[in-house]
């Protein structure tokens, strides 16, 4: 990963998401496998004042796992000021990544990780990679950029400029699809370096960015057409090409079965 500013997340706001996570784990009983941050700060486009999105995978003991009545799979810390802090239990994780889903490849190439048992991530990646699928890809961005699209710009003649940041992004995912074999990457940056963004379009980024760099608060200003027929293009294409991923590869279902085994026996961290 080649984006990675240090100013993102810095070392007081890193040892705070270390301790509510200290916190999690204690009062929920579990075991925390790797967390990272998953929002404006690791896609490269943060404020002073954007939230720390820190997100984790984590396993529960092994009794837990045989109990009757199973635990939510999901474990949400109320937002706190700047910090939003929450995870999947790695099951939720596992089944949602074979049905197509790409978060968690988002947050393996997240370019800012709190904390991560070594054998986890790596043990992790390689089935990842292994469970990635175009189609599946096409579809997560697809309606990212949709839900987005939805949320702050579409019917609005003025808008939060701010907010084109988390619908170009998805965007530029779609483009990298098309035109390359390697997953996209989680940031801006990196995306914008992977792929040959139209002039005009270009040009409209550009100011935008140049303007989020000398002010932490953007407003609200007039519809930027140029960065609109990209995004709708981008949209027509992931339209087109969204799908479902193929049948699961029943070796690679073991192999994931056998993931989640050893990391609950604590083989993994």
């Amino acid at each position: 990963m080649s984006y990675r500013d240090a100013s993102a997340v810095p070392p007081e706001a890193r040892a705070e998401v270390m301790r509510r996570l200290g916190v999690i784990q204690t009062t929920n009983e579990v075991r925390i496998l790797l967390a990272v941050e998953s929002g404006s700060r690791a896609w490269g486009f943060h404020s002073p004042d954007s939230d720390y999105d820190a997100r984790f995978i984590y396993v529960r003991s092994e009794d837990a796992y045989l109990s009757l009545e199973q635990p939510r799979d999901v474990i949400e810390a109320p937002i706190d000021g700047l910090f939003d802090v929450n995870g999947w239990d790695l099951g939720k994780a596992l089944r949602l990544m074979i049905k197509g889903n790409s978060v968690v490849h988002e947050w393996l190439a997240s370019p800012h990780v709190y904390f991560a048992f070594e054998k986890f991530a790596e043990a992790l990646s390689p089935v990842a990679r292994a469970w990635r699928n175009a189609y599946a890809d096409a579809y997560h961005y697809h309606g990212l950029l949709s839900t987005q699209r939805a949320r702050f710009i579409t019917g609005r003649e003025q808008v939060n400029l701010k907010k084109y940041f988390y619908v170009v992004r998805p965007a530029l995912a779609l483009q990298w699809l098309q035109e390359r074999s390697d997953p996209p990457p989680m940031d801006l940056p990196s995306l914008l370096a992977g792929v040959d963004l139209p002039t005009a379009a270009a040009n409209a980024l550009e100011q935008l960015r140049a303007a989020k760099r000398s002010s932490s608060e953007m407003g609200v200003g007039s519809r930027i057409p140029d960065l609109d027929n990209y995004i709708e293009a981008q949209a027509q294409w992931g339209m087109e090409a969204k799908g479902r991923p193929p049948a699961p590869n029943p070796d690679l279902l073991h192999r994931t079965n056998s993931l989640f085994r050893a990391a609950v026996r604590g083989q993994l961290g």
